[in-house]
């Protein structure tokens, strides 16, 4: 029994707002995270930022467009408000797409940073070249499909022409299989990768797993193909509701996932002010400026050194600029933070990095670091 156009327009306004709020939330808990706690705020972050306000303007636009009659019969509504419904259900293509495009683009600029091989970084960059180049098309399409413009939503008081249906639709499932095809690119690439580390089975699991929720988006792109044959329909706003669902889903999954990833260092310190863990490894040290002793290991920095720490005592942390720079000839400065090791040298980031001895050489090994620099 088919939906009435009152249970359509109401399913894809919780949609929208449901997905909104959870992306705008994991968004904001992810920037908390990078600028308070990691004091890392990346390109990456900024992609992912753009992409949260530009998926907020496709929700804005979605709803406006039920306010007006998406999800309706033509009969059951005006034409003014059929035509006004149809220009928000047009504003939401461009925005759409160029969303999944800074989410790709966001998700290259971090795996960027961890992928060092050479045919690994093309991999990405290949996959990122794809959903722009896809995203513009396709943008561009959608825009221009009618001229004047106007037509795509306006109808009855103006005369123009559109292009085929068909060719609208043969673009938009291009573009979904584009994305599904970047989605586990960006998941199974890194994921292959974390298996050959020497670290313990578990660790890699859970690392696995995080990188894996870039493709829970393709499960709303899988869904979402059989409804895109009602672009063609004459009841455009009735049978498109589905298509705008899915496509809210996945955008809203797209984010969330990207970013559940990066807020392991949040959970830790909720769990540590909850007592249920032990104390975080990301607060306190570097921006409280405490000197806290540590523990003998092994330091990698990207792109350029791997250095052997010995433990640190009172005496280490009493040295003054001078003494430590004497110490230090290499100019890397030490700082130690609570659990873990802070890296950070001219032209490089700053790396938060916590290895086991036995298992510093082989990280530094498979980071291209020189071991003469030792």
């Amino acid at each position: 029994m088919a939906m009435s156009s009152e249970s359509r327009a109401r399913t894809l306004t919780a949609v929208n707002i449901t997905a909104l709020v959870l992306a705008v939330t994991v968004t904001a808990l992810r920037c908390f995270v990078r600028i308070y706690l990691l004091k890392a705020f990346g390109v990456d972050d900024w992609l992912m930022a753009a992409a949260a306000i530009c998926f907020a303007f496709y929700c804005s636009f979605s709803l406006s467009g039920v306010a007006y009659g998406t999800g309706h019969l033509v009969s059951e509504i005006s034409q003014e408000n059929y035509a006004e419904a149809k220009k928000w259900w047009y504003l939401c293509y461009p925005f759409y797409a160029v969303t999944m495009m800074l989410v790709k683009m966001s998700m290259t600029s971090f795996f960027r940073r961890v992928i060092v091989e050479r045919m690994h970084k093309w991999i990405l960059y290949l996959a990122m070249v794809a959903t722009i180049i896809s995203c513009i098309v396709f943008v561009f399409t959608c825009i221009f499909q009618c001229w004047p413009v106007s037509y795509f939503w306006d109808k009855y008081t103006q005369t123009g022409t559109c292009i085929p249906d068909r060719i609208v639709i043969a673009l938009a499932i291009l573009f979904s299989v584009i994305n599904m095809i970047t989605d586990f690119t960006f998941a199974l690439l890194p994921a292959w990768i974390v298996l050959r580390l020497n670290m313990k089975l578990r660790t890699k699991l859970a690392l696995c797993a995080l990188m894996g929720l870039g493709c829970v988006a393709s499960a709303a792109i899988v869904v979402r193909m059989p409804y895109l044959q009602a672009i063609a329909s004459d009841e455009f706003l009735y049978d498109t509701v589905f298509v705008a669902v899915w496509s809210t889903v996945e955008q809203c999954l797209a984010i969330t996932a990207a970013g559940l990833a990066t807020l392991q260092p949040l959970v830790k310190l909720v769990g540590y002010k909850l007592g249920l863990t032990s104390r975080p490894t990301v607060v306190g040290g570097v921006a409280s400026g405490q000197h806290i002793p540590m523990t003998s290991g092994s330091i990698a920095v990207k792109r350029s050194f791997a250095r052997r720490t010995e433990q640190r005592t009172s005496a280490h942390n009493d040295l003054g600029l001078a003494a430590a720079a004497a110490a230090d000839p290499a100019g890397l400065k030490l700082q130690p933070v609570v659990g873990e090791y802070t890296a950070a040298c001219y032209n490089t980031s700053q790396e938060f990095l916590r290895l086991p001895s036995s298992e510093g050489s082989d990280l530094s090994q498979s980071l291209g670091v020189d071991k003469s620099r030792r």
